[in-house]
């Protein structure tokens, strides 16, 4: 089966929610958070809505997609590229959330998940590659399509002669060791006293090291 890397369209951002929501199915506390609902029609719009505007807003970021021989999108990237630049910290906004509670709970899970990549951005002097965010959906995973996703970025690091980075799961972090990143410590998000009997967020933080340039 020949697949084929390419970037999203804006008409792809319902699809690339669908496929989020496919991908992480109950299992990432932090996408529970931060795209609540995400497994329901209403949520997959929210989500597609957000991710269409950081497309048309944030110069940074590329969305990459993988399609299959009939043209349908099987996996997704999120890749933010600084070339020299700082942004400024992203922040949570919306009304997505069912409750105050709920909404604040994101917006904390939101800040401190972040609090490796920003500070590496910042030490970085915003010369930085950044995976946000890659998924696939699970009846196309372990055919490549990852693969592809990740070799796009690299090869961007790589052009610029920088590091890229990415807030690895224990499903990606074979795929992400095989293309180069290590491991630089286990990174437990944490949330406030009250919210502590929440399922905890860990990932792993991995670094691939600049390369010469290409």
């Amino acid at each position: 089966m020949a697949f084929a890397l390419e970037e999203c369209t804006e008409a792809d951002m319902p699809r690339l929610s669908e496929i989020m929501s496919l991908a992480f199915a109950h299992d990432h506390e932090y996408i529970e958070s931060v795209f609540p609902a995400l497994d329901t029609p209403t949520g997959r719009g929210e989500g597609a809505e957000r991710m269409l505007a950081t497309k048309r807003s944030d110069p940074n970021t590329t969305f990459i997609k993988v399609v299959n021989d009939e043209g349908t999108m099987i996996a997704g990237a999120k890749w933010n590229v600084y070339n020299g630049v700082v942004p400024p910290a992203p922040q949570l906004t919306g009304d997505y959330w069912s409750n105050g509670d709920e909404m604040e709970f994101a917006r904390n899970m939101f800040d401190r998940y972040l609090v490796p990549r920003l500070t590496y951005v910042q030490n970085s002097g915003g010369n930085l590659v950044v995976l946000d965010m890659l998924v696939v959906d699970p009846i196309h995973q372990r055919q490549g399509a990852g693969r592809m996703l990740v070799r796009w970025g690299t090869a961007v690091a790589d052009r610029l002669g920088v590091e890229a980075v990415v807030e690895a799961s224990d499903y990606g972090r074979g795929l992400y060791a095989q293309e180069g990143f290590i491991v630089l410590e286990k990174y437990l998000v944490l949330v406030p006293d009250k919210s502590a009997a929440r399922r905890k967020q860990w990932y792993m933080w991995m670094k691939r090291p600049a390369q010469a340039r290409t």
